[in-house]
């Protein structure tokens, strides 16, 4: 008996020793699994330097030198229009930089023989080259121009231009020649940041200058037309403008076209993929077409997504009258998504999506309106025809003057507890219905979304409030949320949607 109890207690004290080392290797296994490690990046077959030798090697063939040489008649001492004056010499000569002149002839007036200077890139066997617009049209306009090109072996080409675009600062131009090396166009949509890049180019007049360096970020917005230019620290000068910035195979995924001058290895190229898209208008000639949906758009901050119920998009400020979008059925306060499927994050997205189609091409808006997605056809307009429309109209600006302030009867709303800012009527003989801002805190968020002095907001939400009493009676609906005002200037010239949120 005693024999057996001694078995029963030993298997008993076996059993308990397992249990509990199973529960300690258990416990390390699930600490290991939950243990939290470094990023780490494998750089297995990546940890020798690129082949930036090879590229250069290949690629240098393809790249040419452009000469722009043109004649101007001007009054002695005074500049010609068409030239930028010193920062334009600048950029394709270095600081203090002059183009060549020619002595003057007498009298009030001298022809004078301006000289710039850029790169451009081989892209076809039988001559077609890139390069930037402002390379090929800097002096004297282009029926004065004489554009000479020069290839690695030394030979000389006078080029003739086949298309250009002003606003992506593209041109394509061709020389008289055949079998010549050329360059295969890439994908800058899948370029990620920190791939190595290189850019060959003849800056400051030095010929086929090799640099290297990587993308430092993608979709810059510059003053220009161009809203998505690749950053880059590889070296460019002046004179890089129009040649290629390369990827490791060898291949055109940006155009070289500025620099910041107020910086160190800060250059910027126009994307391929953009090119791309209107290299058929530069190769027939025509005017590149751009499509127009005729929104100003408005990133949806944490404001405009409580107000709206909505997370992802881009709000319609405002919606421009018998423009694409108005015919369309765009409302005001629409959260524009998605452009034929393809997620729209921010205006730069819109701005890209729209761009990047044709005038008459119909496209597909996928919005979020009222709590509800709909999607909605637009036939797009024509950019190039709004931009002329515009320039007629410049001078037609009303000179109305602002009126005075309303009788002073007139109730007053204070808004200041809760949004920062005070409504009266506005002056009944002007031509805006609506209630001017008469104050603003500047430490509410009413200041923080640009709300001012003398702005009249003639909706709230999408409902028009043409007096006082239909002003307050929106702002109660409100219950203290987000007020989403439509603003317009006093003259009518300007208008705009904000969101503004309570303290």
């Amino acid at each position: 008996m005693n024999r057996q109890v001694k078995q029963v207690l030993g298997l008993s004290a076996f059993a308990a020793g397992c249990m509990a080392l199973g529960m300690g290797l258990s416990h390390g296994w699930v600490a290991t699994a939950q243990e939290e490690k470094p990023v780490v990046v494998d750089a297995k077959g990546f940890d020798r330097l690129p082949p930036i030798a090879d590229v250069a090697e290949k690629l240098n063939p393809t790249v040419v030198a452009i000469t722009n040489t043109s004649f101007v008649k001007n009054r002695q001492g005074f500049q010609h229009p068409s030239v930028g004056g010193q920062e334009f010499f600048d950029f394709f000569f270095g600081p203090g930089g002059q183009p060549q002149r020619r002595a003057p002839r007498g009298g009030n007036e001298e022809e004078q023989r301006a000289v710039s200077g850029g790169s451009g890139v081989i892209i076809s066997a039988n001559g077609e080259i890139l390069t930037n617009y402002h390379v090929i049209a800097s002096m004297g306009g282009s029926e004065n121009n004489a554009l000479e090109v020069k290839t690695t072996d030394g030979k000389t080409f006078k080029a003739t231009v086949l298309g250009k675009d002003k606003e992506l600062d593209v041109a394509l131009i061709k020389i008289d020649a055949v079998h010549l090396p050329f360059a295969k166009l890439g994908d800058s949509d899948s370029l990620r940041i920190g791939e190595w890049v290189v850019a060959i180019g003849n800056p400051l007049g030095l010929e086929h200058t090799v640099t290297q360096g990587i993308i430092s970020a993608k979709g810059r917005k510059l003053d220009t037309g161009v809203s998505s230019f690749l950053q880059t620290d590889a070296a460019i000068n002046h004179g890089n403008s129009g040649g290629p910035l390369l990827n490791l195979k060898g291949e055109v995924i940006g155009i070289n076209t500025a620099i910041n001058p107020a910086g160190q290895n800060i250059g910027f190229a126009v994307p391929i993929s953009m090119v791309n898209r209107v290299l058929k208008d530069l190769r027939s000639g025509k005017p590149v077409s751009r499509g127009y949906l005729g929104v100003r758009p408005q990133e949806l901050d944490q404001a405009f997504q409580d107000a709206l119920g909505v997370k992802q998009g881009v709000v319609v400020n405002t919606v421009e009258k018998d423009q694409a979008a108005a015919k369309a059925g765009v409302q005001r306060l629409d959260v524009i998504t998605a452009v034929d499927g393809q997620a729209v994050n921010s205006q730069d997205d819109l701005v890209a999506a729209v761009a990047s189609r044709r005038a008459g091409d119909t496209v597909k808006l996928s919005v979020f309106r009222d709590g509800k997605s709909i999607s909605i056809p637009v036939t797009l307009g024509d950019r190039a025809e709004i931009e002329k429309q515009r320039s007629r109209e410049a001078g037609e600006q009303s000179e109305e003057q602002p009126g005075q302030k309303a009788p002073g009867d007139a109730k007053s709303v204070n808004l200041e507890k809760t949004y920062g800012f005070s409504v009266e009527p506005a002056d009944p003989r002007h031509r805006i219905k609506g209630v001017v801002v008469t104050s603003v805190d500047q430490r509410s968020p009413a200041a923080d979304r640009g709300l001012v002095e003398g702005m009249i907001i003639t909706e709230v939400g999408r409902q028009p409030v043409n007096s006082l009493g239909e002003f307050n009676s929106q702002v109660k609906k409100a219950g203290g949320r987000a007020l989403l005002l439509f603003i317009q200037t006093p003259d009518g010239s300007q208008k705009v949607t904000l969101a503004i949120p309570p303290r």
